[in-house]
């Protein structure tokens, strides 16, 4: 999930200040989801296992059908498990899976957070995403990952130093993040 998801999210949201602020400038809905599938992702679809064994001729589906029936489903159930488990060097996955990892719009959130604390609000609100948002769109894609982070980012086709898809919309707009975000500060009443 990036920012621009969260962007998405607070116009879909209906009406809150955040999604009025926006619309204020000209951002619906629409537009905004057709100007970022223009754009396009930070990531790119990672590459389905399943349509890589179909383009060999095997179809998984009657595969698991046939494993079933000759094991049973709960002995399917426990092997897959078990291969999810394996320590990566044994071909495994520990954990979760390397798209719920990486939470692009993890700083954002962490923005967010920080203001709604600053404001002594009972929650984070669209408000506050929007402004987490905003001051994250700033970056380039990835700034704040780890080498580590950013080779297994890789294999999802991810571009390093991209910029953020939520700062080409805005600029596509001829919105500036930091103008928004004052804007957004000062509907608010909180320092910027």
């Amino acid at each position: 999930m990036g920012d621009e998801h969260v962007l998405l999210g607070i116009l879909r949201h209906g009406d809150n200040p955040a999604a009025r602020l926006l619309r204020t400038h000209g951002l619906e809905l629409a537009d905004a989801r057709e100007r970022l599938r223009e754009i396009g992702p930070a990531l790119r679809p990672h590459v389905d296992g399943c349509q890589a064994l179909r383009a060999f001729g095997v179809d998984p589906d009657e595969l698991r059908q046939r494993l079933q029936a000759a094991f049973g489903s709960d002995a399917v159930a426990a092997a897959e498990r078990r291969v999810r488990c394996r320590p990566w060097w044994r071909g495994g996955r520990t954990g979760w899976a390397r798209p719920c990892t990486f939470l692009l719009a993890k700083r954002a959130f962490g923005f967010a957070a920080r203001i709604a604390d600053r404001q002594k609000a009972p929650g984070v609100g669209p408000e506050h995403l929007l402004y987490g948002v905003l001051h994250d769109a700033l970056d380039p894609v990835g700034t704040q990952l780890s080498r580590k982070g950013r080779r297994q980012l890789a294999e999802y086709a991810w571009q390093p130093g991209r910029p953020n898809p939520l700062r080409l919309l805005l600029e596509s707009r001829d919105l500036d993040p930091v103008r928004l975000r004052a804007q957004l500060c000062a509907e608010q009443g909180w320092p910027t």
